[in-house]
């Protein structure tokens, strides 16, 4: 064992005992897991958002240990398919104290890449809450990026530890984590993560902290119990901190239109003529109403192998979602596309009539109101 690796284990240690109430980050080691109000189910680590809302799925011979505990973060950093590459997705959280000006700060934390060589993943820290509506990454430069060269050790089964000093700005509230330009490096279809495409970094046991101590702001524990208390982790516009005087409540909505298997050709993402009627009404809708994000997601049943049910459910997605997109080139919106293979099913496999209803692609269309 390294004479660092021996540090890094007596930092946490101690980190335990001392630095507990001075970390900014709340939940940095996600163990801490939200129970969505809209599933009412266990969705995603407590005082964490991702934009797009939506809960991350990775093959679980890629899921890497955690250093401690049992959860770690995932950040989508890239896709393996060609189209999705530049589409910026990111994660963030409330700080419990704001960023002081010209004070330094050491940023700390394990990154596993799942066997991928390390470029880069970007930090940025802003005053105003990010949404889906509000913030793009694309363009936008980040506050810095964490590189190779911030990397202190080689921790132990592939994850790393990171280190990074950097002076603030006066009032930074939140921290976004994600990948503001593409990586470098050519990524193989091999690659993939889950069924989707994507390509995650895996994080565990952030800190973030004042080089030199600081007295903790009178707002530490309020700004962690709002954290905590945003539960509608898939609903892109709803904020932590909501605006101070709200003049119209904000009406989330989604509606689902199911397509049968039976508007493709058999084992195949070729549409049947009968599928475009349907299609056309649904960009009718969307282009009539306030659609801020659609989700395509194809399904099979469970009759094929594994690969080629991922494949198909793909497919068939990227079909329909080619299709819409061409039609609506204008669309202002987020897009959400998997292939779900045949682990969402909908009725049994035991029988021709619940496979048939498992053969499907779902267009989910979320559309933001205010009352």
């Amino acid at each position: 064992m390294s004479f660092m690796r021996i540090i890094i284990g007596l930092t946490f240690m101690l980190l335990a005992i001392t630095v507990r109430g001075q970390n900014l980050f709340a939940n940095p080691g996600f163990e801490d897991i939200n129970n969505c109000v809209e599933y009412h189910a266990d969705c995603a680590p407590e005082a964490w958002f991702n934009i797009p809302a939506t809960n991350f799925l990775v093959k679980g011979r890629m899921a890497p240990k955690p250093v401690l505990g049992n959860m770690v973060l995932l950040v989508p950093v890239s896709s393996v398919l060609p189209g999705f590459r530049n589409k910026r997705r990111f994660v963030y959280t409330l700080l419990a104290c704001p960023l002081q000006r010209d004070i330094e700060y050491a940023l700390s934390f394990f990154i596993h890449t799942g066997g991928r060589l390390f470029e880069k993943l970007d930090f940025y820290f802003t005053d105003t809450e990010p949404t889906l509506g509000s913030f793009n990454v694309s363009g936008r430069s980040p506050s810095f990026s964490i590189t190779p060269a911030d990397i202190d050790d080689d921790y132990k089964m592939g994850w790393k530890h990171v280190k990074r000093v950097f002076k603030a700005e006066k009032g930074m509230r939140y921290c976004v984590i994600g990948n503001f330009s593409s990586l470098d490096a050519e990524i193989g279809m091999k690659e993939s993560m889950n069924s989707s495409g994507d390509i995650f970094y895996f994080l565990d046991e952030m800190v973030l902290k004042p080089v030199n101590a600081l007295p903790v702001c009178s707002g530490y524990a309020e700004n962690i119990k709002l954290a905590y208390a945003q539960n509608f982790r898939h609903s892109d516009d709803v904020k932590v901190i909501r605006d101070t005087v709200p003049l119209k409540k904000l009406r989330v909505v989604t509606d689902t239109i199911a397509i049968p298997a039976v508007f493709f050709n058999v084992d195949s993402d070729e549409m049947a003529p009968g599928i475009f009627p349907v299609l056309d009404s649904a960009i009718t809708r969307i282009i009539s109403g306030n659609v801020t994000k659609i989700e395509v997601y194809g399904h099979t049943d469970s009759t094929g192998s594994p690969k080629r049910n991922r494949e198909l459910s793909m497919l068939r997605a990227g079909a329909v979602k080619k299709y819409l997109s061409d039609r609506m080139p204008q669309f202002p919106g987020q897009w959400l596309v998997e292939g779900r293979a045949h682990l969402f099913p909908v009725a049994g496999n035991a029988t021709e009539a619940g496979r048939r209803r498992n053969r499907r692609v779902e267009i989910i269309l979320t559309t933001l109101s205010y009352q």
